[in-house]
């Protein structure tokens, strides 16, 4: 089990012990430290109205479970696929990880009705908000992993996540890095991303492209090839690394 390094300033009364109980069944897990599924379900919006309560929310454990659902994933596509080539397991590994596909998972166990939320947040609908449920999905998936180790966590995001990673393995890709690139970023509220040449070289009959992808007008990532398009997947198929990494 991994160790803390700090002791968590924590209020265990917001979550009673059967609500905790009642998710674990949910979710398949029993945890040895309820507290950090508690953690698990507080978001920002409750510690900011209960400062006096708890000092954290579950954002460190939501960057932690992002990898490790990351790893998960593609360790699972590259054994499973493996004919695809890099650039086709990147969009597949963008189709599973992205968050309508990690909230879709959290409402098939009903996440949110354990959502711990600020009054506001609640109002305006949080418990069924799509980065919210992503998030808290993530969040149980870091929690599981420093209660229970890597392969209980790897259970937990195959269990849920496996129709979508079936879908991923089994059926051709049906979008180009381009169009995952595009909807992964419109569905974070920017515009859509922009691709410019900014090299060419070889001969006439031997062209090099080298394409630049702008989002909001900011260079995100190169690419390079023989025509202009297979530049231009190349440098989307980087960009959702990038994006991935940083989300």
């Amino acid at each position: 089990m991994a160790q803390r390094c700090a002791r968590l300033i924590f209020n265990d009364t917001y979550l009673s012990n059967d609500q905790l109980h009642e998710l674990e069944c949910a979710i398949g897990i029993t945890f040895e430290d309820r507290t950090l599924l508690q953690l698990a379900m507080t978001h920002q919006s409750y510690v900011n109205e209960h400062p006096g309560e708890t000092n954290v929310s579950n954002e460190r454990l939501e960057f932690l479970g992002d990898s490790v659902v990351g790893m998960v994933v593609a360790d699972r596509l590259y054994r499973c696929a493996p004919d695809l080539p890099e650039g086709d397991l990147t969009v597949r590994r963008s189709q599973v990880v992205r968050r309508d596909t990690l909230a879709a998972a959290a409402r098939k166990f009903d996440l949110g009705r354990w959502l711990i939320m600020g009054k506001g947040e609640a109002a305006a609908g949080g418990s069924d908000r799509q980065s919210n449920l992503a998030d808290a999905f993530e969040a149980i998936v870091g929690a599981v992993f420093l209660d229970r180790g890597y392969s209980q966590a790897e259970v937990f995001v195959l269990t849920w996540l496996s129709d979508f990673l079936n879908d991923a393995i089994m059926t051709e890709t049906r979008k180009d890095p381009k169009s995952v690139l595009q909807e992964l970023v419109q569905g974070r509220g920017l515009a859509p991303p922009r691709y410019v040449v900014i090299a060419e070289s070889g001969t006439p009959e031997s062209r090099v492209f080298t394409t630049q992808v702008l989002i909001d007008g900011e260079p995100i990532a190169t690419g390079t090839g023989s025509r202009k398009i297979d530049a231009e997947r190349e440098s989307a198929t980087k960009a959702l690394e990038l994006l991935e990494i940083s989300k």
